[in-house]
């Protein structure tokens, strides 16, 4: 399972996503406006061993869940938070070193995230801005 940080260059993350589209801002942007596969959302909530924390934080039951796994082609505002959420867990499990840890972390109350969880920031672009903003700080060694 090859989870490293995708922005030091790993050719996937999570299995599926290419790892130039974390690179490549315009890719990125085209990936997102065509939709993601349903697939990449199974693999990211599968080898990320959250997946029911994923359903919840896209705001969907169980069974919409399910379906858009299934999807062949997920909308763009899907398509934009499965892959935001596949960066954060990305850079959580690397700075963590340890998928164990990462999914610790998440769970924890966090003082530099107002004392907010960052499974519970996960639901906006903006709380998965900032957790990737208190991840770089821990990357490099500034818990403030």
């Amino acid at each position: 399972m090859n989870q490293k940080n995708s922005e030091q260059g790993s050719e996937v993350v999570f299995g599926c996503i290419p790892s130039r589209l974390f690179l490549d801002s315009a890719l990125y942007i085209d990936t997102v406006r065509a939709g993601i596969p349903g697939l990449w959302l199974a693999r990211v909530a599968l080898l990320s061993g959250i997946g029911k924390e994923i359903g919840k934080t896209l705001g969907m039951s169980e069974q919409r869940f399910e379906a858009a796994c299934q999807m062949v082609t997920l909308d763009t505002r899907t398509s934009e938070a499965v892959l935001e959420i596949a960066r954060v867990l990305s850079v959580c499990f690397s700075v963590w070193e340890s998928q164990a840890l990462g999914k610790a972390w998440l769970g924890c109350h966090v003082p530099a995230l107002g004392e907010e969880t960052p499974l519970s920031l996960m639901d906006t672009h903006e709380g998965r801005c900032w957790l990737m903003e208190v991840l770089r700080k821990i990357e490099g060694g500034d818990f403030s």
